[in-house]
């Protein structure tokens, strides 16, 4: 039988409610106005996607992410006999694995509560699945892995064309980033893999998705990194919005992250999907 335990969770990035202060965002072609959506006496230091999770579904089914591409990648590194996802959202990953694989052990682990509530209505037929609310910075399973991955979850990679990949983290605490690394090494066994998501450069655009409404995102440039406004609209009504600040390392910085415990830079997966790691 499925399996959720919960424990307390501390909150790593930045989160905003719903009540408050007005930010236009431009660069969709139309103003999205936040307005209602970010109180600044709510913000906290750290954040979860609360506020995404009711229309995650429908705007990563709607040709955001290729969900059985990402799967094809990750079974072609066998071999394989259990697997943590880093974020696994609403459990759409796992369920693709679960079909295919209704043996291997899948854990998934995610800051988000109510992201998990849908995984687990999702997933409870699957009896070879466990999910845990967690935070990746303290986070301590008592198990270790043969293959740990995140698509977008918490740490991905971006390549653009030609140019070194970068690492972007869902952290915008440098330290926080530090001691979510040391965890997860120590969830992997010895010569566990790390799978690290690919991605396309991060840009402005707004597009019509399956349900009808209309989702777009605003790209910021910051010191650190970058921001990301999130905006989701039916018709003239705002229906969510979500700010996030994303932190971004450059392929040395995240290799020599790896390296201090001993993870090492291996390939680009053949699929195009991920960056390999492996644990000495």
């Amino acid at each position: 039988m499925y399996v959720f335990h919960e424990f307390e969770s501390f909150l790593a990035i930045q989160w905003q409610s719903s009540v408050g202060l007005e930010i236009p965002c431009r660069g969709f072609g139309i103003v999205w106005s936040l307005k209602k959506l970010i109180n600044p006496r709510r913000v906290k230091q750290a954040m979860d996607y609360t506020n995404m999770s009711a229309y995650y579904d429908v705007i990563m089914t709607s040709g955001y992410y290729d969900y059985p591409g990402i799967v094809d990648s990750l079974l072609s590194h066998p071999p394989i006999q259990n697997v943590i996802e880093i974020g696994c959202g609403t459990g759409l990953i796992l369920e693709e694995i679960a079909k295919r694989e209704p043996s291997m052990r899948l854990r998934g682990i995610d800051l988000t509560q109510a992201m998990l509530d849908i995984a687990a209505h999702r997933l409870q037929s699957y009896p070879n699945i466990e999910l845990s609310q967690q935070n990746v910075v303290d986070f301590d399973l008592k198990e270790q892995f043969d293959v740990a991955y995140s698509y977008g979850g918490v740490w991905y990679f971006v390549i653009d064309g030609e140019q070194e990949p970068f690492m972007v983290s869902h952290i915008a605490d440098h330290d926080m980033n530090v001691k979510g690394l040391q965890h997860l090494a120590k969830h992997l066994k010895h010569q566990g893999q790390l799978l690290l998501g690919i991605q396309g450069p991060h840009f402005d655009y707004e597009k019509t998705i399956s349900n009808g409404m209309t989702y777009a995102q605003e790209i910021v440039q910051t010191d650190i990194g970058f921001i990301k406004h999130y905006a989701l609209k039916d018709g003239p009504r705002d229906v969510m919005a979500l700010t996030v600040n994303y932190r971004t390392y450059s392929f040395q910085e995240a290799q020599e992250m790896l390296g201090v415990h001993g993870i090492e830079y291996v390939s680009k997966d053949v699929g195009g999907k991920f960056l390999r790691f492996q644990k000495s």
